[in-house]
Parts: structure tokens; C-alpha cells; sequence
């Protein structure tokens, strides 16, 4: 099993070694070409040594005349370099009138004009320096066998290409087996995502502590798998929900319309029940998916940002618009202090409405409800109590359950009303109890966290 992935282990590989290749190349490179300089550069000046010497002597070089493959280095102006070959030749009306040391195998030319240049030929390479020889006219030539010169050139540039090619091949072993190590978490995170089936269930992805962008990706793509989970629960429960629930009265609707179909010359008394059977299913039904979809945004957690909430407000408003929902229920909303809470208006709201709307649905029919607002220590409290028959002790808390309906309650509703309260107190960080009502019937209580330091509204805020 390969430990990384082999691609991206490659591609580093290559990368690294190219880079490595090139800097090795050309430092090396800069290298030779300054030491190739500084030889040269000394091959010129030794010339010029040379030629002031020869300038001092002419006379003598002159009395000579040629003499060629004399001792070398043992003369006044031979072995200008150790072992080297060197000349030393007089000019004079376009011909050499004289000369002394070691003729290069190859024919030399009379140079036309004074100063430095390189002769090359039969394998060899000379460095020439012609200069005037005093006032007479005639020019001096001085030559230098610069081939040990060209033989250390070669012989570094040869030396710099092993030393390229060898830091080269150590630097892609290196890299190679380096970036096994190094790349080792992602392959655990590969591994681990292979694991995970198309439908993003099974294990999480494994936990990677260093190095810390991998630790970073992992903790990222753990939590995004935590919520794709959540939205796919989401999603999954919706559709188990609305199947199972929308059945039934799909089917008398149904049934209701292939009856008015049939029956063109039903009576008048008759299509009417039949028409507010339909739209009492259309309602239902209505209900049923507002409920469901609220549900279902809150279990995939599609929230918006926290904002402050003023909850005061929030009741007056709720209270408000349910008195015309239920004209025959009195609402009673006790006096408080203004509260802010951090949270989700909507959600907060849609809580709120679907207590008040239980309320007036379970209650007495004209009955009376109360709702009330207090703050205990760093806990906020939602109350909303009616004077209905109540839920028994032991069925309460089944209640928060969804699709759940009391065995006394004969009030329509898709028994999603408390399942939306508890969820919404808990995406508050809060919780819902249910107990009695000092008024006889049953009393919701939604607690919700409150900071002292959050900011309370001003006195213009409610009038």
C-alpha cells in the first residue's frame, strides 16, 4: 500500500531535484568561469611582466637572434609558467627578425596590430602580448601555451557536472523518502476519506496533529462531514416524516375529490361538506410541511448569524397577532422588564407562536392564557400557561415528540407544535419543561441563557 500518493510525491521529487540541479549548475558554473578569469588574468599579467623585461634587454635578444627549443625556463625570458611553453619573438618591417623558446606546432601568423589575443591550432591554444619595442619601430611578441589553462577549465567543468548530477540523484532519494514521512498524514486523511461510503456514513476522518495545515484541513473536513451528516439526518427524517404523515390525508383528499368527480349532480348540502373537508386536509396539510420544513432547517442546523433579541417586544408582538388568530382566547401578557438574549429572531418567534397557538387549541375554548417574562441569574424565562384540562405527569415529556398528540385532546394539529418548541430551546442552548398551570391546565416554561453583559434596549425602544 502506497504510503503517499504517488503523483504528488513525484511531482515534489521532480520539482526539488530540478531546482537543486539548476542552483548546483550555475553556482558551479560561476565558480569555474572566476577561476577560468583569475588564470587568464594571470597568464596577462606575467605577459606584461615579461615584456617589460624584454623591453630592458633587446639589445641582447637581438645578438641572439633565432634560437628555438633552447633550454626551457632556464633563459633570461623562457618558463613563464612551470612546465609551459613560451616564445619570445622580434618584428620588425612585417617579419620576425628574431626570436627565442618554443615554436607552437602550428603555423603563427606576424600579428597586424599591438595587444593581447588567443591563437588557436592543432590542438593547442596560445596567449600572445605584442607590444612596440622602444623607439625604433620594430614590435615585440610575447607567446604563453595557455593549454594547462584550458585542461583545468575542461577539467572543472567535468568536475561540476558530477557534482550536479550527484547532488541531483541524492536530492530525489532524499526528497523521495523525506516526503514519505511528510506526507504521510494526507495519506491517513485518503485513506480515511476512501472509507467513508458515498452516502457519507461511517467513521469520521482520522485526527492529524501535525504538521498544522494538515491538522487544519482535517479539522475542517471533519466538521463539513459533521454537517453534511446532519443535513443528510435532516434531509432523511423530513422525507421518513412527510411520507408517513402526509399519507393519510393525501388520501381523503383524494377520496374526497374522486367523490365530487363522480357525483356531477351531488347535492348542495353535500359538495359544501365536501369542499370544507378538502379545504380543512388542504390546511392540514399546509400545516404539516410548514412544520416539517421547520424542523427540518433547524435539525441540518441552517441557521443564521446570532443578533440580539428583544424578547419583551418579541411577546408583545406574538401576543398580539395570536389574539386575532384565536379571537375567543384571552391572552394575558404580565408586565416586564425589557430582555435582550443572543439568538435567532425567526426561531425564538416561531417558538413562541406555536405555545401561544397550543395554548388557545388545548385550553378551554375561551379560555384564558397567560404569558409571562423574568429573568432568574443569568437564566431567562418564557412562561405560557393555560386553564385547560392539562396533560397528565406521565405523558409530558413524550409530548416533545413529534407527531405525538395528547389521548384527552380533540383540537386539530399535526402534534408537531412542542417538537418545534424543544428544538428551538436547544439550538438556544436552552431547555423547554412542561408542568402544571396555576390556572388549572398545563404551563410551558422555555429557559434560555442570558449574559449580564449582553446590551438591554433603551426606553424609546418599546414605546
Amino acid at each position: 500500500m502506497k504510503l503517499v500518493p504517488r503523483a504528488l510525491r513525484s511531482q515534489i521529487t521532480a520539482a526539488v531535484a530540478l531546482l537543486v540541479t539548476v542552483v548546483v549548475a550555475l553556482a558551479g558554473l560561476v565558480i569555474v568561469a572566476r577561476i577560468d578569469h583569475r588564470d587568464r588574468t594571470d597568464v596577462d599579467r606575467q605577459l606584461t611582466a615579461r615584456a617589460e623585461k624584454v623591453q630592458e634587454d633587446a639589445d641582447k635578444l637581438l645578438e641572439q637572434g633565432d634560437h628555438a627549443g633552447g633550454d626551457e625556463g632556464q633563459d633570461d625570458y623562457g618558463g613563464l609558467l612551470t612546465g609551459s611553453q613560451s616564445l619570445v619573438r622580434v618584428i620588425s618591417d612585417g617579419r620576425v627578425v628574431a626570436q627565442r623558446g618554443e615554436t607552437p606546432p602550428f603555423p603563427l601568423p606576424v600579428p597586424e596590430r599591438d595587444g593581447y589575443s588567443t591563437l588557436e591550432g592543432d590542438g593547442q591554444t596560445w596567449r600572445s602580448l605584442t607590444q612596440p619595442l622602444g623607439t625604433s619601430g620594430d614590435r615585440v611578441e610575447l607567446l604563453q601555451d595557455i593549454e594547462p589553462i584550458e585542461r583545468r577549465l575542461s577539467d572543472n567543468i567535468a568536475i561540476v557536472a558530477a557534482v550536479t548530477l550527484l547532488a541531483a540523484a541524492v536530492t530525489a532519494i532524499g526528497t523521495w523518502l523525506i516526503t514519505r514521512l511528510l506526507l504521510h498524514p494526507l495519506q491517513r486523511l485518503r485513506t480515511g476519506a476512501l472509507a467513508i461510503s458515498t452516502d457519507v456514513t461511517g467513521p469520521a476522518l482520522p485526527a492529524v496533529d501535525r504538521p498544522r495545515e494538515v491538522a487544519d484541513l482535517s479539522h475542517a473536513l471533519n466538521a463539513m462531514l459533521d454537517q453534511l451528516r446532519t443535513s443528510m439526518e435532516a434531509t432523511r427524517r423530513f422525507t421518513a416524516d412527510a411520507g408517513h404523515e402526509l399519507r393519510t390525508p393525501l388520501t381523503t383528499l383524494g377520496m374526497t375529490l374522486e367523490t365530487v368527480q363522480r357525483n356531477p349532480d351531488l347535492p348542495e348540502a353535500q359538495r359544501a361538506r365536501a369542499l370544507e373537508a378538502m379545504r380543512t386536509e388542504h390546511r392540514r396539510i399546509t400545516t404539516l410541511l410548514t412544520g416539517l420544513q421547520a424542523l427540518a432547517r433547524g435539525d441540518a442546523h441552517a441557521l443564521p448569524g446570532r443578533a440580539p433579541v428583544d424578547l419583551t417586544a418579541l411577546l408583545t408582538e406574538a401576543v398580539q397577532h395570536a389574539a386575532r388568530r384565536h379571537p375567543a382566547v384571552t391572552y394575558r401578557l404580565e408586565p416586564a422588564a425589557p430582555v435582550t438574549v443572543e439568538g435567532w429572531q425567526a426561531g425564538l418567534r416561531l417558538a413562541v407562536d406555536n405555545l401561544l397557538d397550543n395554548a388557545a387549541l388545548h385550553g378551554r375554548p375561551d379560555g384564558n392564557v397567560g404569558i409571562g417574562l423574568s429573568r432568574h441569574g443569568t437564566t431567562v424565562r418564557i412562561t405560557v400557561g393555560d386553564d385547560g384540562p392539562g396533560i397528565p405527569p406521565g405523558q409530558r415529556q413524550a409530548m416533545k415528540e413529534r407527531f405525538a398528540r395528547g389521548s384527552r385532546t380533540q383540537a386539530p394539529g399535526s402534534g408537531l407544535g412542542l417538537a418545534l418548541v424543544e428544538q428551538q430551546a436547544h439550538l438556544h442552548h436552552g431547555t423547554l419543561h412542561l408542568g402544571p398551570s396555576p390556572d388549572g391546565g398545563l404551563q410551558a416554561i422555555v429557559s434560555l441563557p442570558f449574559d449580564e453583559g449582553e446590551a438591554e434596549p433603551g426606553p424609546e425602544r418599546h414605546r
